[in-house]
């Protein structure tokens, strides 16, 4: 199945540019891949009931993602639901958290979403913490479905064609990053990051495309997880003495930013980056939000203004509680959405048969945007291609987009100024 193309396409992603046109992990030693190919559970398909779980961050180093995501998740069942449901029946949603590699959280609401039958999980939106649990949940022949995973370690990863992401790979987000930094005027820019699955993939992924176009990396800093000040880290970017600073990390962010700001280093005296494990909402994590005027960072994004539909789900998510921070809820709301039309079409509401369909769903066909549009088509025998809230995704043999828009977010002196918003294309 998909795992037969995955490693070609991973050689080719690396191999050839990018062209311009999430979310990270915590467990380093959850990297392992399985060496093995294995073969998927038989299909049963008497199962028209579609069950999804979640696995999210309510708690942990990514809490911030979790009320857009949770919210989307409710939404996406709720319009399944009033479209007519999966296969005549209710969609049903059984919610839980993910916490972070810290904990034990996510071994244990796997476990329980398992056991309540669930076909779909939905998560983990760490990289990391989705690796703590991939083979437990594909051996069972569920569908784990990220709508936030973006480390390259799950492109080729032996998930017996069971995982999905809606997030890119963070081979885009490194080259979109390294545009940014270029095309900021900087020509040397010392790195950050956290050690596990994430940080270190998309470290490593802008170091090559950045020295790639010409930059120099003169300090290449990783720091343990659970690191709680960031001294020595910060003298040698002061030492180092960089064009730009770039910080691939989650909350650690904030008191990583409060010692550069300190020590003449920090976004009020030079150029500093974030990603999507951090840019939103820092604001909350630093001692005073002034200090952040003139940071940028990026994060995979639809065009937040653009479409009536994602105006219209910007809408539902404040009116939710959403708490200005919307990364990854249009991702979650397409992950359960084409997870059902996938369910649809197979006829079936089992995982294996859910996981056969999930990618043509993406691609191909005739395109429609919400779940009731698609339905009609699929109902009346057309090959669809869902572009959703976040698409279009088109996803390749590996189980995830072969291209993505992303967000450009700029701080001044009060916070995050939306009105500085970009959007850049890669694929």
């Amino acid at each position: 199945m998909k795992k037969a193309n995955m490693r070609r396409f991973g050689a080719l992603v690396a191999a050839s540019a990018l062209v311009l046109a999430a979310c990270g992990g915590d467990d380093e030693a959850a990297t392992e891949e399985v060496t093995e190919e294995t073969e998927a559970p038989a299909s049963d398909c008497a199962v028209t009931s579609l069950n999804i779980g979640t696995i999210l961050p309510v708690t942990g180093s990514l809490a911030f993602l979790g009320p857009p995501e949770v919210a989307a998740s409710g939404f996406a069942v709720e319009d399944i639901n009033a479209a007519g449901g999966v296969l005549g029946q209710p969609v049903v949603l059984n919610q839980g958290d993910s916490g972070d590699a810290t904990t034990d959280t996510a071994n244990t609401e796997t476990d329980r979403l398992l056991a309540a039958g669930a076909q779909v999980i939905i998560g983990a939106a760490s990289s990391g913490v989705s690796l703590t649990v991939i083979d437990k949940i594909t051996s069972a022949g569920v569908v784990q479905f990220s709508p936030a995973n973006t480390s390259p370690t799950l492109t080729t990863y032996d998930d017996k064609g069971l995982y999905f992401r809606t997030a890119p790979s963070d081979l885009l987000q490194g080259r979109v990053l390294a545009n940014l930094v270029i095309e900021d005027g900087s020509t040397t820019a010392a790195v950050l990051y956290r050690n596990d699955s994430y940080g270190v993939g998309l470290a490593e992924a802008f170091k090559g495309d950045f020295e790639a176009a010409g930059g120099t990396v003169p300090e290449f800093i990783e720091y343990a997880e659970g690191t709680e000040t960031f001294d020595a880290e910060v003298d040698k970017v002061v030492a180092a003495n960089p064009d730009a600073v770039l910080i691939v990390g989650f909350a650690e962010t904030g008191p990583i930013l409060n010692a550069m700001h300190e020590r003449g280093v920090g976004p009020t005296a030079k150029k500093v980056y974030g990603t999507d494990g951090n840019i939103s909402g820092l604001e909350k994590l630093v001692a005073d939000p002034a200090i952040l005027a003139g940071m940028k960072g990026t994060v995979p994004s639809v065009d937040l203004k653009g479409s009536d539909a994602i105006k219209a789900f910007v809408t539902r998510l404040d009116a939710a509680g959403v708490d200005g921070v919307y990364d990854y809820g249009a991702e979650t709301y397409d992950a359960i959405v084409i997870s059902a039309l996938a369910a649809e079409i197979a006829g079936c509401a089992d995982g294996v048969s859910i996981g056969a369909q999930i990618n043509g769903v993406t691609k191909d066909g005739e395109k429609c945007t919400d779940f009731a549009s698609c339905l009609t088509l699929v109902q009346a025998g057309t090959d669809i291609d869902y572009d959703g809230l976040g698409g279009p995704y088109e996803f390749v043999d590996a189980g995830e987009p072969a291209a993505a828009s992303f967000r450009i977010i700029s701080y001044g002196a009060a916070g995050a100024d939306t009105s500085l918003d970009k959007y850049v294309f890669a694929s």
